[in-house]
């Protein structure tokens, strides 16, 4: 942990601003994953025209 914590501080903030943004989606994307693949297959079914 303590690692980590002298890790964090010797970032610039907005290393950490992007850090914490990147997290922020990632966590997003799980949470509404079959909603992010129901965007994903429908834009597949667009250009290759599948069986959806």
């Amino acid at each position: 942990m303590k690692r980590i914590a002298d890790w964090w501080k010797s970032l610039d903030s907005s290393t950490k601003g992007l850090i914490i943004i990147g997290l922020i989606c990632i966590i997003g994307i799980i949470i509404r994953w079959d909603y992010v693949w129901g965007g994903i297959k429908k834009g597949f079914n667009y250009y290759g025209g599948g069986a959806d």
